[in-house]
């Protein structure tokens, strides 16, 4: 719950900023929970999440389109001390930009031959979130579907995490969280796979500010730069893959948009039957 100190503080802002938006006063800790009410729900409930954004390769500043990508996610927040651990899962299917096909195989840019397209299904695992975060954490996939093997194998991964200054602008808060991460394949040896993940959510400030609700309606717009995957194949080709869109919470895997759902009624059902069972 946001303090009353801060509300007070906060209310001119909300009738003053029209343009540029007008920033607010938040401590780290207020920060991480107004990004857990936007991104999730801080009473501990699961919530889903879903993003429709479209994939490129860069290499030498040649852009080629590579695909879709639409994604569902699930996940349950719950406090630990000054952090927020998440139990999350998530299913992202790559589609083709055009057709909205199922992508079964790419030839990518310098590639000599065309690869199976994956779908990706990551989960269920731990993640913790702090208004700060930089810690280290090992990615096992094993028992995980889909082959998230060929995404990021058995390795140790360096995680920062941030969430930036609010901002309110037109009635709405504006709220950026940042996340990077660079994969050793053990710690003594130079990183391999990167990501990194910018998303900026906006809620109605008033639903933020003047309410103790747990869970606010949120919507976000993303962006990311990730290098190649081991299921990509691309050797010593140099370059990487960069990413736009935008999506939204919802509170059941119900809400989630049609297309979407027909995807996961064909390929990953239990997702759409029992979401809290999934989450274990």
């Amino acid at each position: 719950m946001i303090s009353r100190r801060l509300l007070l503080a906060s209310v001119p802002a909300l009738v003053v900023a029209k343009g540029a938006g007008a920033a607010i006063s938040m401590t780290p800790a207020e920060r991480l929970q107004t990004m857990i009410r936007m991104r999730g729900s801080i009473d501990g409930r699961p919530c889903g999440g879903w993003l429709d954004a479209v994939r490129v390769t860069v290499i030498d500043g040649e852009i080629v389109p590579f695909c879709r990508m639409l994604a569902g996610s699930l996940s349950r927040f719950e406090k630990r001390g000054d952090m927020y651990e998440a139990t999350t899962m998530e299913v992202c299917y790559y589609l083709h930009p055009e057709t909205g096909a199922l992508l079964e195989n790419f030839q990518f840019p310098g590639a000599t031959e065309s690869v199976p397209v994956p779908v990706y299904r990551s989960g269920v695992a731990k993640v913790r979130f702090s208004a700060a975060l930089d810690e280290w954490e090992e990615h096992d996939p094993i028992g995980n579907k889909k082959g998230s093997v060929e995404f990021a194998p058995k390795s140790s991964v360096h995680l920062v995490r941030g969430v930036g200054l609010p901002k309110v602008d037109n009635g709405s808060l504006y709220l950026r969280a940042d996340e990077y991460g660079r994969v050793y394949p053990d710690r003594s040896a130079p990183p391999t796979v990167f990501y990194r993940e910018w998303m900026t959510w906006r809620a109605r400030a008033k639903d933020l500010l003047e309410s103790d609700a747990p869970s606010v309606p949120a919507d976000f717009i993303y962006a990311a730069l990730s290098s190649w995957r081991p299921w990509m194949k691309m050797g010593k080709i140099k370059g990487n893959t960069a990413e736009n869109g935008h999506g939204a919470k919802v509170e059941s895997s119900k809400d989630f948009p049609e297309e979407l759902r027909d995807l996961l009624l064909r390929n990953d059902p239990d997702v759409l039957r029992d979401p809290v069972r999934v989450l274990g």
